[in-house]
């Protein structure tokens, strides 16, 4: 009979022990505030309560388990959700966000799955409006190609699915790299619906630079015909005082693509709970469109966020775009001008 107790106790205590190696946590975020639009609809101006303006709305389940000698297992489950309709984001996706499982260690980071682009992962890094606030809540990265199909029955921008993703350790003295593999999954085609992406970075005391390739080989329309690829740099410097960025993409494909877009943008802290951020894009189209180039576009953004606390906080954000006839950024019709106005609040959990 003791020895009976003795193994429970024994078996108890090393599941004890194994669990709590393991770990899952739930978190997320919920975000509502007003948008102000006007891009043109021939009905007018957009007055609503929209989800998601500073930060998408979500709800998350991450965990990691130690397998022993500086192996882990991750995984993440990430839904989006519209806040202002109670619908699931990302076209209706459960886990749309990210859904991924993988490994990491001494050797870096493998993961397979649903994810962000590597292009979109860039941006949420160097962009002073976080990929948000402004353009419908995509931040600077709205005028950009960040990669994942448009077509609302397959992915959202901005992520690929069937996906393969290596990052290295962050031990390599400042420089870094993320690589992504999207497969296609089309029958006797291995190139049909293929994306790739790779980000390569270094960062050392205040200085931080990046570059990223895209080609997304499920971007197809009436304009691009073999999907789209796009280079681009990043680099960014922390005074302090102000964190100033500057941004370039060069935008190509086979059908005579020829777009570029520059943006210079800055944080600057008010104390320790607001700041301030400013940012002027401007896109050069010259792919030829009846026999003339399509035009530039050009937008001022300008936006304030204050703490209220460690997880929640409050954020207002005003952008003006104006553009050639031609052009269509973020616009209805073409050559139309954009205005937009947010507001809101945001809370982290």
């Amino acid at each position: 009979m003791k020895k009976s107790f003795l193994a429970l106790a024994l078996m108890g205590a090393f599941s004890g022990a194994a669990f709590a190696q393991s770990s899952v946590t739930i978190y997320g975020i919920a975000d509502v505030g007003f948008q102000s639009l006007d891009n043109g609809t021939p009905a007018g101006r957009f007055t609503r309560i929209q989800s998601g303006q500073e930060a998408g709305s979500r709800l998350g389940f991450k965990g990691t388990e130690d397998l022993g000698g500086g192996l882990k297992a991750n995984f993440v489950l990430e839904q989006g959700i519209l806040l202002d309709t109670g619908a699931s984001d990302q076209g209706g996706k459960t886990f749309g966000r990210t859904s991924i499982v993988g490994l990491s260690g001494d050797f870096g980071a493998l993961n397979l799955g649903r994810d962000k682009t590597t292009t979109l992962k860039a941006f949420d890094n160097f962009d002073p409006f976080a990929s948000a606030l402004i353009n419908n809540g995509t931040g600077l990265r709205g005028l950009y190609f960040v990669g994942g199909t448009a077509n609302p029955s397959a992915d959202t921008g901005g992520r690929v699915s069937n996906a393969v993703y290596y990052g290295t350790p962050a031990n390599l003295n400042g420089f870094s790299a993320l690589a992504s593999y999207g497969f296609g999954e089309v029958a006797g085609d291995t190139s049909a619906g293929r994306s790739l992406g790779l980000n390569l970075g270094y960062k050392i005391d205040a200085l931080e630079v990046g570059y990223n390739y895209a080609k997304d080989n499920q971007i197809v329309s009436t304009t691009v015909t073999n999907g789209m690829k796009a280079n681009t740099l990043f680099a960014a410097y922390d005074f302090g005082v102000a964190k100033p960025v500057a941004i370039y993409q060069k935008q190509s494909a086979d059908n005579g693509l020829d777009k570029k877009v520059y943006s210079l943008a800055v944080t600057v802290p008010v104390d320790t709970n607001a700041k301030v951020l400013a940012g002027f894009t401007q896109v050069k189209n010259n792919t030829l469109q009846a026999g003339a180039a399509i035009g530039d576009s050009k937008q001022f953004a300008l936006g304030y966020t204050y703490a209220l606390s460690k997880r929640t906080d409050l954020y207002t954000a005003y952008a003006r775009l104006t553009q050639d006839a031609a052009a269509k950024e973020q616009a209805a019709v073409a050559g139309a001008n954009v205005t937009e106005f947010t507001a809101g609040i945001r809370h982290q959990f």
